[in-house]
C-alpha cells in the first residue's frame, strides 16, 4: 500500500519562517537541527533541536525540543505528548529527515 502526502504552502511557510529565527554561528549548531517526516503522520513536519540556556548560577541548561508543525502552519511541542522514554524512541524510530531546498521544495536527506 503506497502512502502518500502533499506538505502544505503553509507549512513550508510555518517551517521558513522558524527556521529564519535561528542564527547559526558555525556549522555544528546547524547540524544540530533537523527537519522530519514521519509516515506514521504525513500530514505533519517535525523540527528538533536541542537548545542551551545560561542559568543565573553560570550553569547551562539544555532542552531537547521536537516541534511539530501542522498543515495549517500552525505549530506545538510535540515532546509533552509523550508518557515516557520508550514511547519517545518509538516516535523517535520512525522519523526520516527531510530539508528544503532554495525555491522551498522538501526532499528527503
Amino acid at each position: 500500500m503506497k502512502n502518500t502526502a502533499k506538505i502544505t504552502d503553509q507549512q513550508l511557510e510555518a517551517m521558513q519562517n522558524y527556521l529564519s529565527g535561528f542564527v547559526f554561528v558555525d556549522k555544528k549548531k546547524r547540524q544540530d537541527l533537523k527537519l522530519l517526516y514521519s509516515a506514521l503522520t504525513p500530514q505533519d513536519i517535525y523540527v528538533k533541536y536541542t537548545s542551551f540556556e545560561l542559568l543565573g548560577d553560570n550553569g547551562i541548561q539544555s532542552t531537547f525540543k521536537i516541534l511539530c508543525i501542522k498543515p495549517d502552519g500552525s505549530n506545538q511541542n510535540c515532546v509533552d505528548q509523550f508518557d515516557n522514554i520508550n514511547q519517545k524512541m518509538e516516535f523517535e524510530s520512525n522519523l526520516v529527515e527531510v530539508d528544503l531546498d532554495a525555491n522551498g521544495n522538501i526532499f528527503f536527506v
